[in-house]
């Protein structure tokens, strides 16, 4: 895959930096990140691939808000995501990231995307996605950011 094969490309938009695996980490309580011992995860530290999970969102995001009418992100759900590490991101990669809907179909009145990722640095692909959003765009459809405060989320991604 090269560029010109994503609608979006976004280049040397994330670094991962220690202060970010170890924060990253403490979030999901990683049992691969020794986030509690130091306030610095040593270099040769394993960096979880969900890292990027938030700069692919946000991508996804955008791309949506490109082709969507009055587009409003508290009608968006993440469905489901699939990641396939090709090589292991390292503490002091600066990552690109290129991002394109591969699909769009609309059942019951509610728009679901795909949208493939891949993510790289100057020597090649590390991490490729596949992301399912959906979008509720209907006058019926429930305003997510109004029950957000009775959601609570829990667990850990590892």
């Amino acid at each position: 895959m090269t560029r010109a094969d994503f609608t979006l490309w976004l280049e040397d938009c994330y670094a991962v930096d220690s202060e970010s695996v170890r924060a990253y980490a403490r979030a999901t309580r990683s049992p691969h990140v020794p986030y509690a011992e130091s306030r610095v995860v040593p270099q040769d530290t394993p960096v979880p691939p969900l890292i990027v999970a938030d700069p692919v969102f946000k991508a996804a995001a955008r791309l949506m808000a490109g082709v969507i009418d009055d587009f409003d992100p508290s009608r968006l759900l993440h469905v489901a995501q699939t990641i396939r590490q090709r090589v292991p991101i390292r503490i002091g990669d600066v990552l690109s990231l290129g991002a394109r809907i591969s699909d769009r179909v609309t059942r019951a009145g509610i728009d679901l995307f795909e949208v493939e990722c891949v993510v790289t640095t100057g020597d090649g692909v590390r991490i490729e996605t596949a992301s399912t959003v959906a979008y509720a765009a209907g006058s019926d459809a429930p305003d997510i950011s109004s029950a957000s405060s009775e959601v609570i989320m829990f667990g850990a991604v590892l």
